[in-house]
């Protein structure tokens, strides 16, 4: 048996490359339209003149089309289609008429269309969760004060009542979507039968949200993203078949492979844009195989770099089950990222092992209950002809610590915004009492009383505030993306060596059916709410799927089991007893024997589907 423990620091940009980790990709039709999909670099080179002035003219044209569309209230009813095409099509003849290639104007607008929409949407359901969460106060209060409402500015905090609390969450929880989209606009022109504090509330809570949700901008420094069909290349379908096949062939040997795709120009009859294709050995290796083919041409277009993608596609193949003598099982934790472990028996899985847990893997049956989980362990135990190969762990101390570091930068940073925001209401308040305005108007770009002295003052004042809350926000996002980055490449490093160890030993994967919720405030592993919304809301998830991407793009059956009891079963006897763990240890209750408590678990997993009825000989056996 060998046991590998990693617990080496690691570094996700040199362990895990981006493009490897793009989910299945909803893109293609006909041959591959329900294939898998992955992006696969093909080349990367230094922007020329011609691609850096088509990418400036995209930006351009992205700028127009969304300024064109975007409504004046997020909280408006969000355009159909239909109604959006209508009136996107005649900014886009504005632009062709600019200079623009139709082409490139056409794709422009299918961006923006995406992206005004998504913004809209998301901005409204952000409002909603808001409102319907607006009794959810903070874990500490705030300092000589009550706990802070995390979903209303801090200045809430302290001027609404517990009785205003209870009723604006009464009147949440009472409220459809659509009602609750009405009561916000209403709240524009009335009070809506509220109290002035508790509406007041309310419309602070969605200028938060119309502050947040602008109309989406593409700076100076955004990569601009171009599907490549027929009409992008300069020579039509059958100069873009033959880049493909070029790649293709490349693919099926697993081979490098070059060529030069002519790119239509930026302008109407300008000059051909020469893109050097060229698929490097280890991406044709990763990628190729007999059923690999280059499906679709994408162009990333940076500040400086052009990377060139291929959407390769793949039909999906499970190994079989039957005459399956071998697994890897897969702990998922929090102290240990992932607890792996190679299992063989000399005898398969038996079928109705794999029946029986058919509700746990998408089968059209009921899941296992906790009741039913435990009878099925107490009375099932797994013997010698069971035996363990290999373990692996990965400690996720590294990881956490970084998670961690960041959550720690965010709360500073949330705590630096919602102070000059109350700065800035306080500012706004005698900008327009000076201005002879209501205090909650907004404040006008251009000074209403540009002779008045302090009124200019307090005017240069809130814009510069204004601003520098948009750079800590900006700062704030490049630090939720760095934490993106990190859970994304160690999760798929795991799940790289989970797919290496199934090929080593041709085996399945046996997973548990779980998912990680939020760690209780009253537990002592609780490290605050942002590390919650970090790492613990959601990783399970986003572990799962890439692991389940992974496996299934390198035809590795993966099959789930209840989680309950895994971690506080002796498989030996069929003892489920929740004292036989404790901390980082297994105690086997029958003879003391001690396990680390995750590898323990992992080898139960992998157990699983072989375990076998108990008998009177293995029952007295084990007793002498």
């Amino acid at each position: 048996m060998t046991i590998v423990l990693i617990f080496k620091q690691w570094h996700y940009n040199k362990w895990c490359r981006s493009s490897e980790w793009e989910l299945f990709l909803a893109y293609g039709k006909g041959k591959t339209k329900n294939q898998m999909k992955r992006m696969a670099d093909i080349g990367s080179f230094v922007l020329n003149h011609d691609l850096s002035d088509l990418r400036m003219r995209m930006i351009d044209a992205f700028g127009k089309f969304a300024s064109s569309v975007w409504p004046n209230d997020v909280l408006d009813p969000v355009f159909s289609s239909k109604d959006i095409d209508r009136l996107m099509v005649v900014t886009q003849s504005e632009i062709t008429k600019s200079g623009l290639n139709a082409v490139w104007a056409e794709k422009a607008r299918l961006i923006v269309k995406s992206a005004v929409l998504e913004q809209w949407k998301r901005a409204q359901h952000t409002l909603l969760g808001k409102f319907k969460n607006i009794s959810t106060v903070g874990d500490t209060p705030i300092e000589d004060g009550p706990f802070r409402l995390v979903n209303l500015p801090e200045e809430y905090s302290w001027r609404l009542s517990d009785a205003d609390v209870t009723a604006l969450q009464d009147l949440a929880d009472g409220l459809d979507y659509e009602a609750t989209l009405d009561l916000f606009q209403g709240l524009r022109q009335s009070d809506m039968d509220l109290s002035p504090l508790q509406a007041e509330a309310l419309r602070a809570m969605a200028d938060v949200v119309r502050n947040r949700y602008k109309c989406p901008v593409w700076k100076d420094d955004a990569i601009v993203q171009l599907h490549l069909d027929y009409r992008s290349v300069r020579g039509g379908k059958d100069v873009l078949d033959r880049a493909l096949l070029k790649l293709n062939n490349g693919l099926a040997a697993q081979l490098p492979a070059q060529h030069v795709l002519p790119l239509t120009s930026a302008v109407s009859r300008g000059n051909i844009i020469s893109i050097p294709l060229q698929m490097c050995f280890p991406v044709a290796q990763r990628f190729g195989g007999d059923d690999a083919t280059a499906a679709a041409l994408v162009l990333e277009l940076g500040p400086v770099l052009c990377n060139a993608k291929a959407v390769v596609a793949k039909p999906s193949v499970k190994s079989s089950l039957e005459q399956c003598y071998t697994v890897v099982s897969d702990d998922f934790g929090y102290a240990n990222t992932s607890s792996l472990a190679v299992v063989r028996s000399n005898l398969p899985i038996p079928l109705d092992a794999i029946a029986r847990v058919g509700g746990h893997n998408g089968e059209d049956m009921e899941k296992i209950t906790k009741s039913k989980a435990k009878k099925f362990l107490e009375e099932n135990i797994s013997g010698d002809e069971t035996v363990l190969v290999e373990l692996m762990q990965f400690d996720g101390k590294d990881f956490l610590d970084r998670i961690v570091e960041q959550a720690l930068k965010i709360d500073g940073l949330r705590s630096e915004i919602d102070q000059m925001y109350n700065r800035l209401n306080h500012i706004r308040a005698e900008i327009n009492f000076l201005a002879g305005n209501d205090p909650s108007d907004l404040v006008p770009e251009t000074p209403e009383r540009d002779e008045h002295q302090r009124y200019m003052a307090m005017h240069g004042r809130f814009f510069r505030l204004l601003s520098a809350v948009g750079k800590l926000k900006e700062k704030r996002r490049g630090i939720y993306r760095s934490v993106a980055g990190l859970k994304k490449s160690w999760f798929g490093y795991i799940a790289n060596k989970k797919a290496e160890l199934a090929e080593k030993y041709n085996a399945i994967v046996v997973s548990e059916d779980l998912s990680i919720v939020a760690t209780p405030t009253d537990d002592p592993k609780y490290k605050g709410r942002t590390f919650n919304k970090l790492h613990n809301n959601g990783s399970k998830g986003q572990y799962s799927r890439r692991s389940e991407d992974t496996l299934k793009w390198r035809g590795i059956t993966s099959v789930k089991i209840p989680s309950y009891y895994t971690s506080s079963t002796d498989w030996r006897d069929g003892t489920v007893d929740k004292t036989q763990r404790n901390g980082k240890t297994f105690k086997a209750a029958s003879d003391g024997k001690k396990w680390d408590a995750d590898l323990h678990a992992a080898e139960m997993i992998g157990r699983y589907l072989f375990l076998r009825p108990k008998t009177d000989a293995t029952s007295a056996a084990l007793a002498a």
